[in-house]
């Protein structure tokens, strides 16, 4: 797989674009839109290969105690007809609940360090 990074890390703008002959994982890019300071990253996630699609995505966190911190990370797209209605017959958390358990975890370990 082949990544390019533009623009400043950790900054509105900031591009991480992968490309890969994978079909699974494909091509796509995420821009950070927003970053509010110890509180969230906003981004938009843009699908380019093998099908186009967009979704806006936000990782947010909430202090718990002094040393724990619960992370929130969702992410809202839409389709049109008809990939709408198939999604009557997936199951999302199948799909990619394990990529989203595995990025928190990543975060979890970087976090720790």
């Amino acid at each position: 797989m082949k990544k390019t990074y533009t623009g400043t890390d950790g900054t509105a703008g900031c591009v991480y674009r992968w490309e890969s002959d994978v079909k699974k994982v494909g091509w796509g890019e995420q821009e950070i839109k927003k970053v509010t300071e110890n509180e969230s990253v906003e981004t938009e996630l843009r699908f380019i290969k093998p099908f186009e699609g967009r979704g806006d995505v936000k990782l947010s966190t909430f202090a718990v105690s002094e040393n724990e911190t619960k992370v929130s990370w969702e992410m809202k797209s839409s389709m049109k007809y008809p990939m709408n209605f198939m999604l009557l017959f997936m199951n999302m958390d199948e799909m990619i609940g394990k990529d989203f358990a595995q990025g928190l975890s990543n975060l979890k370990d970087c976090i720790e360090k």
